[in-house]
């Protein structure tokens, strides 16, 4: 696997690592996996995430990130500017991944509606199996429609393990 240059990767000012905010700008392509998983590691062991619930995030994010980059753009080069943080609201904390892209809005679908349609084992095809991955994975994915792109969400909630409320 190729690795990811210099002008594939830019750091923005995001304040000080040490205070739990990571970000990050990226070219949508596949050289850029390892340092979106470095920053998965990195945040899911400041959050102390079990191996196994570490991994899960891990696979949400990559599934998002490829989705942004097949679907989004088509496969060509676009910038995704990527954001993760633990946030504290209450006594709950969540681990959160943002992703900003600039490509022409192409989807105006319902995360909900997707991921509550019963999966027909035999019959499937592609469209919508990406998101009901993430979905699955993630304590709330969401997604908002921009002026000039897509903003998508990712919640992982840290103490208390998985569920399917969205509470940020």
């Amino acid at each position: 696997m190729a690795r990811a240059g210099t002008d594939d990767i830019a750091t923005s000012s995001c304040g000080n690592s040490l205070d739990g905010k990571l970000c990050l700008q990226l070219e949508s392509n596949s050289d850029c996996i390892d340092v979106l998983r470095s920053m998965v590691t990195v945040m899911t062991a400041r959050a102390a995430m079990s191996d196994l619930r570490s991994n899960r995030v891990a696979i949400a994010v990559d599934e998002l990130f490829a989705n942004i980059a097949a679907h989004a753009y088509g496969g060509d080069p676009g910038k995704v500017e990527f954001e993760t943080a633990i946030y504290s609201e209450n006594e709950d904390q969540m681990l959160i991944f943002d992703f900003r892209d600039y490509a022409p809005v192409c989807w105006h679908g319902d995360i909900d509606k997707i991921t509550s349609q019963p999966l027909d084992i035999e019959h499937l095809c592609p469209g919508g199996l990406g998101l009901r991955l993430i979905h699955s994975v993630a304590d709330c994915c969401e997604h908002n429609v921009l002026e000039n792109g897509n903003h998508w969400r990712l919640i992982f909630n840290i103490g208390d393990g998985e569920n399917d409320e969205c509470s940020a």
